[in-house]
């Protein structure tokens, strides 16, 4: 295999054609958040944990496998506590992907309603030409509308578009 940039700083599983991030802790605690008690399954990560690994997610792509390598130094290897643990993890990020893809369909909702807006204001714009007699506050109000709708209609093209670019940067963190 060619080497590549990430070689040089990840290990490559030719076997699996995974990444490996290697991660060395003193005890299986400093995974999880030192103030969170909970039960392993459901606890918080570490916050330099999570900035660490969030920046490996900017290194290795999200269409690249990888797995997480956890080096416990001052403990014996206990398999049902690091069972406990790769769950924890698990739920953790899937948690994290839950949060994110709820913001994302919120966003899409908002661009939705903006548009709707948009189309109300421009329509009613259109209709008030023919019905208003007054010319002043047939300026006032017809531009008013126009403006108004012109102002959701950029609005809803920039929630859309924020709302389709960052979780894509987002996804790929978690």
């Amino acid at each position: 295999m060619k080497s590549t940039f990430l070689d040089q700083f990840y290990t490559y599983d030719s076997e699996t054609g995974k990444y490996i991030i290697e991660i060395a802790l003193n005890n299986y605690d400093d995974i999880f958040n030192s103030w969170d008690s909970s039960v392993y399954n459901i606890r918080d990560l570490d916050s330099s944990l999570k900035s660490f690994l969030e920046e490996c997610s900017f290194d290795i792509t999200s269409s690249k496998d990888i797995i997480l390598r956890f080096n416990i130094k001052n403990q014996e290897k206990d398999p049902e506590r690091e069972k406990q643990i790769e769950e924890g993890i698990r739920n953790y990020f899937n948690y994290c992907l839950y949060i994110k893809k709820t913001q994302f369909t919120y966003r899409r909702k908002r661009s939705l309603i903006y548009i709707m807006a948009s189309l109300f204001f421009t329509i009613l714009s259109y209709y008030l030409q023919n019905i208003v007699d007054n010319e002043f506050l047939k300026e006032i109000v017809l531009l008013s509308l126009t403006v108004g709708g012109w102002i959701f209609f950029v609005g809803s093209i920039l929630a859309f578009i924020y709302s389709k670019r960052r979780p894509f940067k987002e996804k790929e963190a978690i």
